[in-house]
């Protein structure tokens, strides 16, 4: 599955038959990340223009290079096969809108509502229909966390080289749950790239 949107979305060369892997990658994966894309960008490009560099930042670190990658390294065949792409959709929207609420208390926009973070992903939720498939097992939970309406909390450090000397927080472990991986790579994924956005704030 690495360099998967490249390798598993169809492409006019012809491609070798996918593997198993590859096949649930790509329709687990790679459409679902695809089609969550995409519903941003059309909103970036109506209304949101302004912040735009901020959230390809974060967009495309978070569902082409971290997602692909710690799917590929956590989940095991099965895991994979099992994987729902709604649930994959969820889990970046949370954190994509909790970014967008961090950018809301740093930025003013002109012509938006003063709740356009929750405007914004609601928006991108029902586009992408990411509670409607009648065999979802999960929709009550991802109701639920859909409507938190706190700020996640980043304050604690990261230490690499001590793991367990960071006390990941426990918003992260229901939404880690959705895709079958540990709670400490939610948190190891967005905090770094909220610090990164801190830093570029001036820019916007």
């Amino acid at each position: 599955m690495l360099g998967l949107l490249k390798k598993l979305l169809p492409t006019k060369k012809e491609m070798p038959p996918l593997s198993g892997r590859d096949l649930h990658g790509r329709n687990n994966v790679g459409y679902p990340t695809m089609q969550i894309s995409r519903e941003i960008d059309n909103l970036v490009k109506t209304q949101y223009k302004a912040i735009k560099p901020i959230i390809n930042q974060y967009k495309d670190t978070l569902f082409f290079k971290w997602g692909p990658s710690v799917i590929n390294d956590k989940l095991n065949d099965e895991q994979l096969a099992n994987l729902s792409g709604r649930n994959l959709q969820m889990v970046y929207l949370l954190l994509f809108r909790d970014m967008l609420r961090y950018i809301s208390e740093l930025v003013t926009l002109k012509n938006v509502p003063e709740n356009w973070p929750d405007v914004f992903a609601q928006t991108v939720l029902d586009n992408c229909r990411m509670l409607s498939d009648d065999d979802d097992k999960d929709i009550a939970k991802k109701q639920q966390l859909f409507a938190n309406t706190e700020r996640y909390t980043v304050d604690v450090p990261i230490d690499e080289k001590n793991p367990d000397n960071t006390n990941i927080p426990d918003w992260t472990v229901p939404i880690a749950e959705l895709i079958m991986i540990p709670s400490d790579m939610i948190y190891k994924c967005h905090r770094p790239l909220m610090i990164a956005i801190e830093k570029r704030k001036k820019h916007v």
